[in-house]
């Protein structure tokens, strides 16, 4: 063979060769570089945990705990519902503002007012009434607690048999004549005390009617039976006849009268 022939093939061997080096050079270069910026992209993307935790917090919506609720009531009684040994919600449902509020176990006295000094009970709040009450040996009962409520304009009004010992929440309600509970005890379920008022209220009615009837009202005597009887009339007495001696012993009794003439006509 030809040298410059073998030279000239040698040469593209060599050209070839350079070709393909250059080109898987700039294959990998091309390739680590994408891959590079990918890396640099998702990192951009990637968050840090502090960062996440930010994003939750300020999404995340306020949520209020039922104990923050119950300290932003106003409260009747002791002021730490955690330390009564009864606490129940109270609505005034009454239309008018509570100015007293005191209770009383069995035949007890009523405590004093136990609604805070200048914090009337508005119509329609809602307030924590909270109470504790222990007496040693007495098992309490429902029934055994009475409350008196004290309205703006006076008026007062007895709530008989307050189920403290039974009750989560209840409405003081207004009727002509008395007021009463609607309220929830502790299994849930939806009770009043409308029909027990009422009828204290008719009871209450009729002894006072009864009482006065008697005091007001004087016997009426009963009139005498009539008889046909004519009255019996006694006889007027009569003189007695005088006898004819008694007639002359009258007549010598009597002095003796002369004639005038012969008395002045006799010499003295």
């Amino acid at each position: 063979m030809n040298i410059k022939v073998l030279a000239a093939l040698a040469a593209a061997a060599v050209m070839a060769a350079s070709v393909t080096a250059c080109g898987k050079k700039t294959d990998d270069k091309d390739t680590s570089e994408s891959k590079a910026e990918s890396s640099a992209a998702e990192k951009d993307t990637e968050s840090t945990p502090e960062e996440d935790s930010a994003a939750e917090s300020s999404e995340a919506p306020t949520e209020s705990k039922p104990e923050e609720e119950e300290e932003k009531l106003n409260y009747i009684g002791e002021k730490d519902a955690k330390k009564a040994d009864y606490s129940v919600e109270l609505t005034n449902g009454t239309e008018h503002e509570i100015i007293g509020f005191a209770i009383n176990y069995g035949d007890g006295e009523y405590s004093e007012n136990l609604i805070p000094d200048g914090e009337d009970f508005e119509i329609d709040e809602v307030r924590l009434f909270n109470w504790s009450h222990t007496v040693s040996g007495d098992v309490m009962m429902l029934g055994d607690f009475n409350v008196e409520i004290t309205l703006d304009d006076g008026q007062r009004f007895e709530l008989h048999g307050f189920p403290l010992t039974d009750m989560l929440s209840a409405e003081i309600r207004l009727m002509d004549e008395y007021a009463f509970l609607v309220y929830t005890n502790k299994i849930g379920d939806v009770k009043d005390t409308m029909k027990k008022e009422a009828d204290i209220v008719e009871d209450e009615k009729e002894k006072e009617a009864a009482k006065t009837s008697t005091t007001t009202e004087a016997p009426i005597p009963e009139p005498e039976p009539e008889t046909d009887t004519e009255p019996v009339t006694e006889p007027e007495p009569q003189p007695e006849p005088q006898t004819d001696t008694q007639a002359e012993n009258s007549q010598a009794e009597q002095p003796q009268v002369t004639d005038q003439q012969n008395v002045d006509g006799q010499p003295w």
